[in-house]
């Protein structure tokens, strides 16, 4: 019997040691996306966004000017959501009457073309609880993101709300996962991403 003990304690250490070894190491992700908001009119409406802003964990950067009605905010999709950030933006102090709401836009290639549009518009429907999609240009499949207020849990760790991937990943993947469409944030102010070296040739 007390065999048996020893060999389920023994057993049970071991099922518990394969588990922590699954979990995947954390993997950092940091962006710098292009969040359109309103409402800013002077450089203390930008003092206001960027120190609400700053509070959320992992921003390393908030770029922004009164008169481009943008900010460059650079931060880890990973620890923090997109989400997240317009929920930090709305939360800041309004210098004047109106609060600042942060916007994102997308663009969907070949949105127009097939039946992509009632696909892609299913899988707006699906974060309808987080975001609310408004159609600009249908034809060049170009959209803006709202965001619906975020309820922050303390007590969880990781990104919360809405997050890219909610779009990106069945659009962007390949089938059968995705539609293998192309789907990109807008992106303002930035440079252009360093082409990737070609191949050597063996």
């Amino acid at each position: 019997m007390k065999h048996s003990l020893v060999t389920l304690l023994s057993l049970g250490a071991l099922a518990l040691n394969s588990t922590a070894a699954e979990k995947k190491a954390f993997v950092p992700h940091p962006v710098t996306a292009t969040f359109y908001i309103s409402s800013v009119e002077c450089g203390n409406c930008v003092d206001s966004i960027t120190e609400s802003v700053k509070k959320v964990k992992s921003v390393t950067g908030v770029k922004m000017e009164a008169a481009d009605g943008y900010a460059n905010i650079s931060f880890d999709t990973h620890v923090s959501s997109y989400h997240q950030i317009a929920q930090a933006v709305a939360g800041a102090t309004p210098v004047h009457a109106n609060p600042y709401a942060a916007t994102l836009k997308i663009k969907v290639a070949d949105y127009a073309k097939g039946d992509h549009a009632a696909k892609i518009d299913a899988v707006f429907a699906k974060s309808k609880e987080f975001v609310t999609v408004t159609p600009g240009d249908k034809a060049k499949g170009e959209f803006t993101i709202a965001f619906l207020p975020l309820t922050v849990d303390a007590q969880k760790e990781g990104p919360q709300g809405w997050n890219a991937g909610r779009f990106g990943h069945p659009i962007g993947d390949p089938a059968p996962k995705g539609l293998g469409l192309k789907m990109q944030l807008v992106k303002e102010g930035q440079p252009a991403a360093a082409p990737k070296a070609a191949a050597k040739k063996k």
